[in-house]
C-alpha cells in the first residue's frame, strides 16, 4: 500500500507549487491524518546527523528527498506517516506536514487523482497493455509483428512489437533496427505510456508522412513497452 500511494505523492514532491480545488474527500483525508494511518508528506530542515534517523524509521531513498538548507541543514521530503513522524519527533528530528496553498499534501493529491490521472495502464488485465500489443499487431499485419521473447520469473508472458513494412514477411534483423524500451523497473508507469504512444504514431502515420514512410520502408522499430512485467 506504501508504494501505491507514493506514485501519487511523488507528484507533489516534485512539484510542490500546484494547487488543486477542494473535494468531498477533504475530511476523511484529515481523519487519516489525525489516526497517522495515513500517508503523507512532511517537510523541515535537519542536521546531516539526524539523516541516518529516517533510515531507522524503515525509510528508505524512495521515501526522501534531499537538499541543501541554510547553516549546514539538510532539507528534506519525507512520505511517511504519521506514527513515523510522530516517533521522529520523539528522537529530536521534528518535521512537519507540507501544506500546498493551505491544504495537506496528500488532500491535494486525492484532489489531482480525482480530476484524472489516467495514465497508468495494466499489463495483463483484460484490455491491459499486452492484449492492445496483440491487437495492435493482428489490426496491422502489413506493418506490425508481435514477437514473444521470454517468460518472466512470475509466469508472464515478455512481448515484442516489431513495426516496418512488410513485418510478417521480412525476416527479423534484415534491416537496421532501434528498439524503444520501457519499465525496466517497478512503478515505472510513465515509460511504457511514452512507447506505446510512439508505436502507434509510426503506424498511424505510415503512408501520410513521408519520412515515417521512408524510416518503415528502411528500417525495424522494435517497441517492447514493458519490459519487466513483473
Amino acid at each position: 500500500m506504501h508504494r501505491r500511494v507514493l506514485a501519487c505523492l511523488v507528484v507533489l514532491v516534485v512539484l510542490g507549487g500546484l494547487g488543486a480545488p477542494a473535494t468531498s474527500q477533504a475530511e476523511p483525508g484529515r481523519a487519516a491524518e489525525r489516526s497517522g494511518r495515513g500517508l503523507e508528506v512532511y517537510v523541515g530542515q535537519v542536521d546531516p546527523s539526524d539523516l541516518g534517523k529516517l533510515a531507522l524509521a524503515g525509510l528508505d531513498h524512495e521515501d526522501v528527498a534531499t537538499g541543501q538548507a541554510p547553516d549546514g541543514k539538510v532539507a528534506v521530503e519525507v512520505v511517511m506517516n504519521g506514527r513515523q513522524a510522530a516517533a521522529l519527533a520523539k528522537d529530536g528530528v521534528e518535521l512537519s506536514v507540507k501544506r500546498i496553498n493551505g491544504k495537506p499534501a496528500s488532500l491535494v493529491a486525492a484532489a489531482q487523482n480525482d480530476a484524472g490521472y489516467e495514465g497508468f495502464r495494466s499489463w495483463s488485465e483484460p484490455g491491459g497493455i499486452a492484449d492492445e500489443l496483440r491487437d495492435t499487431a493482428a489490426a496491422n499485419p502489413g506493418l506490425a509483428k508481435l514477437v514473444p521473447f521470454g517468460t518472466t520469473v512470475q509466469g508472464q508472458e515478455m512481448l515484442a512489437v516489431k513495426v516496418t513494412n512488410n513485418a510478417n514477411q521480412v525476416a527479423d534483423g534484415s534491416r537496421p533496427a532501434v528498439m524503444y524500451l520501457g519499465a525496466q523497473h517497478a512503478r515505472e508507469w510513465i515509460t511504457p505510456e511514452m512507447v506505446r504512444r510512439l508505436m502507434h504514431h509510426y503506424i498511424d502515420n505510415y503512408g501520410s508522412d513521408d519520412q515515417i514512410t521512408r524510416l518503415l520502408d528502411t528500417t525495424e522499430l522494435w517497441f517492447v513497452p514493458v519490459a519487466n512485467p513483473d
